[in-house]
């Protein structure tokens, strides 16, 4: 995003002009001034109620840089934007992510493990722009929250406004998988991921996790089953969205890398462990290895004038001078 001037020319003779007015009106020779007071000798001077030299000068202001911008809006300046279109179209991402409150455990080196999977699943987004990416979310539930999409400003908001507790306090893995391959089934796209980042076991729900994984299968999706977090006693710290009340405390985590395991040999797909914050950088790296490369994209040029805009705020600071002398200088325009 920029700013660019078709005539670049006026811009520039307009900044000479209202400086070669400027220093016109500061450095002039002085004219001679005789006050006359009005009144009785020896009475009150006269003092005007509002400050006019002050408001003279303001108002002289004002008609300084409404004539600089009337000569920025001659030069033409438009608001330039470039955006990509993809030619090929990419694969379809579905990320189902555990919003259970025990992923807002600390144990990724004194981060959460929610707070760190969104971080990497942001970036795996930017690295990979020509695919289509969707959000599903799990907890006592699970609901698609976001459809698979390329734009990567709507992706980001969506994501960062997903909140632990979201869907209740439970842990729907199957249904979650379900709801991904459901979505998948009649996708035409050359390849589709299906990525399930969780902490915990199945507790929620009325799918199980295996059927869950046999449909991703069934519906042609490469499924990543990414185990985050470690086993015993480890501190949380969430906001309830319901309540808004904090929550801290520790709890028992039950973390069961085999039953993660067995989730992702059901779906034939691969399971990585995540206990630390290197490891589950290393498996979205691993996974950004696979799948298929940015195709062909066209980038093309996006302008809006601002000329009408600046045309605008000169001609309100014109009047506004106008405004100023007329109420309060007898109309002296």
């Amino acid at each position: 995003m920029n700013v660019s001037f078709e005539h670049p020319q006026f811009a520039f003779i307009g900044v000479l002009i209202v400086v070669g007015l400027y220093v016109y009106f500061r450095f002039r020779k002085k004219s001679f001034v005789l006050d006359l007071p009005l009144g009785p000798p020896g009475g009150a001077v006269f003092r005007s109620p509002v400050p006019v030299q002050l408001l003279f000068r303001f108002t002289r202001l004002l008609e300084g840089f409404a004539l600089l911008l009337l000569f920025v809006a001659l030069a033409g300046p438009v608001f330039v934007q470039h955006k990509t279109l993809w030619l090929d179209r990419g694969a379809d991402v579905f990320f189902v992510i555990d919003c259970s409150p025990s992923m807002s455990a600390l144990d990724m080196q004194g981060q959460s493990r929610f707070a760190v999977a969104k971080r990497l699943v942001t970036r795996f987004a930017q690295l990979r722009p020509s695919d289509a990416i969707a959000l599903v979310a799990i907890g006592a539930d699970g609901a698609l929250i976001l459809p698979p999409t390329v734009d990567r400003t709507v992706f980001s908001e969506r994501l960062a406004a997903l909140s632990i507790a979201e869907l209740g306090d439970g842990t729907a893995i199957g249904t979650g998988l379900a709801i991904a391959a459901l979505h998948l089934r009649n996708s035409r796209a050359q390849k589709k991921l299906v990525i399930l980042l969780t902490d915990g076991e199945n507790n929620a729900g009325a799918v199980h996790p295996l059927t869950g994984a046999i449909l991703a299968r069934e519906a042609g999706a490469e499924l990543w089953v990414i185990g985050i977090g470690t086993s015993g006693e480890v501190p949380l710290d969430y906001v309830d969205p319901l309540t808004g009340q904090r929550k801290t405390g520790t709890f028992e985590s039950r973390y069961d890398p085999e039953a993660l395991r067995s989730i992702a040999q059901a779906g034939g797909g691969t399971f990585l462990v995540a206990d630390s914050t290197g490891a589950l950088e290393d498996a979205f790296n691993r996974m950004n290895s696979t799948g298929i490369a940015p195709g062909r994209s066209r980038t093309y040029r996006v302008s809006q004038s601002l000329a009408g805009s600046l045309l605008l705020v000169a001609l309100l600071c014109i009047a506004l001078a106008r405004s100023i002398r007329w109420l309060f200088m007898g109309a002296l325009l």
